[in-house]
């Protein structure tokens, strides 16, 4: 085997592994940003507890990178048919009626069912939340985005947007957008981020993959000697 295809195989199996670097996630309409990092029984906006209504874990991020992604899905902020996609009802805005909870920012003029993002440090968020974010003008059609820690924010589709992680940061919780109550919200968004890295357990799946990678590469030196 020459060294061109030995390169080739080496990079393909690596290739492979810098996908673990991308996290795919299912965010039910359920997922209350406000819980985010909360220890279970927390409860949060009139009705909503810890883990039943916790927002999704999409993965751990490094300070400082940039985040794009992508959501497709439905939701609707009560039982009813999911009709609004990740941008949310945009004729219908939305403030945290419960103001800043659990550490964690209020944000303002938000469309309903809209898909949601904070970014935590390694800690319970607690104490004196930051400053709310408001998206009413034109804030809603951001190009980049660079929040605060503990900062509630708004993500969209992602056809456009993409967040600076900021300073502190160490990991990414995704929810949706009501004013109280999640707890009977319906539907899901599926949602792909880059430079969010899974670490939750997947079942052995990035191990394999670490596994064949190194194995490819000692039956190719192998062949080559």
């Amino acid at each position: 085997m020459n060294k061109l295809s030995f390169s080739a195989i080496l990079g393909g199996s690596f290739a492979a592994l810098s996908l673990v670097a991308n996290a795919q996630v299912v965010v039910p309409g359920s997922s209350d940003p406000w819980l985010a990092g909360q220890l279970n029984g927390t409860l949060a906006s009139g009705g909503d507890v810890a883990p039943d209504e916790s927002p999704v874990y999409a993965g751990s991020v490094t300070a400082g990178s940039t985040v794009t992604w992508s959501a497709t899905g439905l939701v609707f902020f009560e039982p009813n048919i999911p009709s609004d996609g990740p941008n949310g009802e945009t004729g219908y805005r939305t403030s945290d009626a419960y103001g800043a909870q659990n550490g964690l920012s209020a944000v303002y003029n938000v469309p309903v069912d809209g898909l949601m993002g904070v970014f935590l440090g390694p800690g319970v968020p607690s104490g004196t939340a930051p400053a709310g974010l408001d998206f009413s003008g034109g804030a809603i059609s951001y190009t980049s985005l660079s929040p605060l820690v503990d900062q509630v924010f708004y993500m969209g589709d992602g056809s456009v947007q993409s967040l600076v992680v900021p300073t502190g940061a160490t990991r990414l919780f995704l929810g949706t957008m009501d004013g109280f109550g999640w707890y009977n919200n319906v539907g899901a968004f599926n949602v792909t981020l880059q430079n969010v890295t899974t670490t939750v357990p997947d079942g052995g799946s990035t191990m394999a993959m670490v596994g064949v990678a190194f194995g490819v590469i000692g039956y190719v030196r192998r062949k080559i000697s």
